[in-house]
């Protein structure tokens, strides 16, 4: 690879979801030739046709020989990892012994902590670590109303409700959802992520311990202080999908914090299962008034 070619290359870490993909195809449009690295179990198998090596999460001397071989000018980390990497699978090298120190600690800790670790060694090593939003600003959620139909005065108080759940969940480094139904909070993220939580409340509406057929809001939030470069809080069709099965009446995401995979599509499927999808900026969103 010549030099030019090195100085526009970015090589994507890319996790789960469909956005390492767009990502991807974006950037190659751009002329960017991107290099995949995609995490074993996590990845999606579309991204095999760019150039690739798949790793498994914790091996970082893998990481950095391949950093080092690309020579890209940005390092970018997107996708969801759905399980923490297994201690027995890693094999160490002489760079997996020198970190282990401070990845063990890290290993116990919140995603974020563990991210912010992992951008910290990359680059320690010289690389210029961006987040997708600087590289595809497109996929930002922008603020106000995006699709659906426009969220009634009655969805203020479940939204102000979640934004609080979802603030206090993100303190705990700990998730970025919360779903919530007047001033109640009926489900928080965990590390089984979004998708399974609304299937949780789903069941819950279906057994009778939600009432009513349909009401409440899902709220996604970046963590408080949360390093922006990794992990952004991210929505797409699915989401959609399963807050329509949950009898949700609509979404709220982070203002410039949150990334929409396929928006069109998104928002072609909200408009068509009336769900709302609104972007909010949780500082300034209001308290909800009295009898609303």
């Amino acid at each position: 690879m010549g030099a030019a070619d090195s100085a526009s290359r970015v090589a994507i870490i890319a996790g789960g979801g469909d956005i390492p993909l767009y990502v991807a195809e974006t950037l190659a449009e751009q002329g960017r030739n991107p290099f995949i690295v995609a995490i074993e179990g996590e990845a999606d198998p579309a991204l095999y046709r760019f150039e690739h090596q798949v790793v498994y999460p914790i091996r970082p001397g893998v990481l950095m020989s391949i950093l080092k071989r690309v020579n890209p000018s940005d390092v970018v980390m997107v996708g969801g990892v759905k399980s923490r990497p297994k201690l027995r699978k890693i094999r160490p090298d002489w760079t997996t012994i020198k970190v282990m120190a401070r990845f063990l600690p890290k290993l116990r800790s919140g995603d974020d902590v563990l991210l912010r670790g992992v951008v910290e060694m990359i680059e320690e090593a010289g690389y210029r670590v961006r987040g997708v939003h600087e590289l595809v600003p497109n996929l930002l959620a922008s603020e106000g109303h995006i699709a659906g139909p426009r969220p009634a005065s009655s969805n203020r108080q479940p939204i102000a409700t979640a934004i609080e759940g979802a603030i206090a969940l993100g303190n705990l480094d700990a998730g970025q959802g919360c779903v919530a139904i007047g001033r109640r909070i009926v489900a928080l993220e965990g590390a089984e992520g979004t998708d399974a939580m609304l299937e949780r409340v789903a069941r819950l509406r279906a057994e009778g311990r939600i009432s009513g057929r349909r009401g409440g809001v899902l709220v996604k939030l970046a963590k408080p202080g949360q390093e922006l470069r990794a992990d952004l809080p991210t929505i797409g069709v699915r989401t959609v999908e399963n807050a329509a099965a949950a009898g949700l009446s609509g979404i709220c995401v982070h203002a410039g914090r949150a990334l929409i995979a396929d928006l069109d599509v998104t928002c072609a499927k909200a408009d068509e299962l009336g769900v709302f999808l609104t972007g909010i900026d949780p500082e300034t969103f209001g308290e909800p008034v009295d009898g609303e």
